[in-house]
């Protein structure tokens, strides 16, 4: 009975969001526009003045009009030259320029001049490196299309395009044009938590024009000795064209791969290689980290967990297939994992014996995955005008493994599906299935079943707004837990902002509502973004049901604001009332989030895991 009322709210909201008043029919088709040329001088000015690009350079340079919404496939633009060579490949890269303010004409041209002067525009062999199809080669026009987008998820890069160029001496052979174009690289934050802590962050994501992060993150606390704690990062996106990114950095302030749960330092080094496409044949990370515990805030030796620990992780995938270049997107992924945390020196506190967040922990899992998945170039998902691909597809995987925690040697099986699709109104739909546990002495161990819907409504114009809902729903089961933790609703699958350590449970029924209104008013170059929301979500022991209690929730307003053209994430305002309280938690909260990184998560493959549920 439970599971059928869960599936009937799943139902209901996807339809209610879909077939709101609120939706609007969008035309997905995409226009090509063919002039041929064959001088290479002046291909790039010549580009310049076709339609397609005048499109183009709007989107790279200036807000887009509200009434002008690409909503496109990623592959459309190119699928008109498939099969033709590449004759050259040109980079075509756009400075930030004058869009960092829209003022009033002196403070705008001062910003402008004073920005110049800071930023190190992107070097064009910086791009080259991340350009992964090649000349002499046939225009395939989803490779292209995934390095479009690889393009534009690098944090130093706004937005990018890639444009094909016809040639008058030939039929067969293009010319292929790669427009990018930086954001304004430098960024900070400043946190002022009262008269006695500050915290801050300084960075530029690319440094010298190269592609490469440094940040140098900062906390001044008064009760902390030392006061002042601090951060050093540094990451090479594409290193040599690779398309490995690596990263290093040093931590005082408990931001590494932390697994304990006292403050932490640690040294860490990260690779990390995407599979940027179905037709590359490798994907892998590796993770190093050596952490231990500080007592900064001079704890009671008695209550201080003293401890260090060493990590490591890799993993590595393999493509199979990958080099068959055809219309068919299916294909086959083969990955291991192996992971370790080794503890040097544990807490000698005796309760902590027999925690599992204090034991070394081994596991290696492998992973089969069948996916199939495409992109759909839109806007006003997360972002504020800037271009946004929406994965539709599906991707199932088969996870197989073992984990040695606590001296408990035991195999691991698991199961993961998620089907993604896009409306022919705008929709997009999202519905996934994980399962996985360890059968050990003829029962299931740390057990998980997760069920979820997601759904993005199709993008409303109201007046001089830009409409657009979304919803999510979540049900989450564990059972026979004995080193995993229990259920909360404090975090991911539960309610935004609510804390509460003594809500737990083994059944969990999430759902949640946001509407966003993209706005014409802009401030200093920063749109704003109103946005009204709730959050639900039910939690019970094992021996009660789902529904024995009455619901928590929030319900809020708030308001987000955005630069595209800076490196700054989405600065977001929230007014948030709980009907329903527990502990010492208040029934009204304020809060406001700096830097925050909102997007359509978006991914051929990942590494092999476990099923995370909070």
């Amino acid at each position: 009975m439970t599971g059928r009322f869960i599936f009937w709210i799943l139902a209901s909201i996807l339809w209610f969001v879909s077939h709101s008043s609120l939706g609007q029919k969008t035309d997905t088709g995409d226009t090509v526009e063919i002039i041929k040329i064959d001088t290479t001088s002046k291909i790039i000015d010549v580009v310049k003045d076709t339609k397609l690009t005048q499109e183009l350079l709007k989107s790279v340079t200036r807000k887009r009009p509200q009434e002008d919404v690409l909503n496109v496939r990623s592959e459309a633009a190119f699928l008109p030259f498939e099969g033709k060579i590449i004759r050259q490949i040109l980079i075509n890269h756009i400075d930030f320029e004058r869009s960092i303010t829209d003022t009033t004409k002196n403070i705008k041209n001062r910003i402008t001049r004073i920005g110049n002067a800071l930023h190190a525009t992107s070097k064009n062999w910086v791009i080259s490196d991340h350009v992964f199809f090649r000349e002499k080669k046939p225009v395939n026009p989803y490779l292209l299309a995934d390095n479009e987008r690889y393009l534009r998820d690098r944090d130093f890069i706004v937005d990018a395009r890639i444009i094909i160029v016809p040639l008058q001496s030939t039929e067969d052979s293009v010319d292929v044009l790669v427009v990018t174009r930086d954001v304004f690289s430098i960024g900070g934050s400043f946190s002022p938590r009262g008269v006695d802590e500050t915290k801050f962050r300084i960075y530029d994501v690319n440094f010298l024009g190269w592609g490469q992060r440094v940040q140098f993150n900062g906390h001044y606390k008064q009760n902390r000795d030392p006061n002042f704690g601090y951060e050093l990062y540094y990451r090479k996106s594409s290193l040599g064209g690779s398309l490995v990114d690596v990263t290093a950095g040093y931590t005082q302030l408990n931001t590494g791969s932390s697994y304990g749960v006292e403050e932490e330092q640690a040294y860490y080094l990260r690779l990390d290689r995407p599979l940027v496409s179905p037709y590359s044949r490798m994907a892998g990370g590796l993770e190093l980290s050596r952490n231990w515990s500080k007592n900064f805030y001079q704890v009671e030796d008695s209550i201080f967990r003293n401890y260090r620990y060493n990590v490591g992780d890799i993993w590595l995938g393999y493509n199979i297939k990958a080099r068959e270049l055809h219309r068919d997107r299916t294909h086959h992924f083969l990955s291991a994992r192996f992971f370790q945390q080794r503890f040097l020196q544990k807490p000698l506190q005796p309760g902590d014996a027999t925690n599992p967040a204090f034991n070394s922990r081994t596991y290696g899992l492998g992973s089969f995955t069948f996916y199939k998945q495409e992109f759909y170039k839109t806007q006003y998902v997360y972002g504020f005008g800037r271009t946004e691909d929406v994965p539709y597809g599906h991707n199932v995987s088969f996870l197989a493994g073992w984990q040695n925690l606590l001296a408990l040697k035991r195999p691991y099986f698991g199961f993961d599906a998620e089907k993604s699709f896009v409306h022919a109104g705008g929709n997009f739909y999202t519905l996934s299935f994980r399962i996985g546990g360890f059968p050990y002495q003829r029962r299931w161990e740390d057990a998980t079943i997760l069920l979820s819907g997601n759904l993005f409504s199709r993008l409303k114009s109201y007046k001089k707004f830009l409409i657009r809902q979304s919803a999510d729903l979540d049900f989450t089961y564990v059972f026979n837990q004995r080193t995993n933790t229990l259920l909360d609703i404090n975090y991911s699958y539960g309610i935004a902002g609510f804390r509460a350590d003594s809500l737990l449970g083994t059944k969990r029924l999430h759902a949640r509502y946001e509407l966003v209104a993209y706005t014409p008013w802009t401030i200093l170059g920063f749109r704003m973004a109103p946005i009204l929301f709730a959050d639900v979500a039910m939690i019970a022991e094992r021996n009660r049901t789902l529904f024995y209690d009455k619901p928590f929730m929030g319900l809020g307003t708030g308001v987000r604001t955005r630069n595209e053209n800076l490196v700054f994430g989405t600065v977001e305002l929230r007014f948030t009332y709980y009907p329903r309280v527990v502990e010492d938690m208040s029934k009204f909260r304020v809060s406001v989030s700096t830097n925050l990184r909102i997007k359509y998560t978006a991914g051929f493959v990942k590494p092999p895991s476990f099923i995370l549920y909070n």
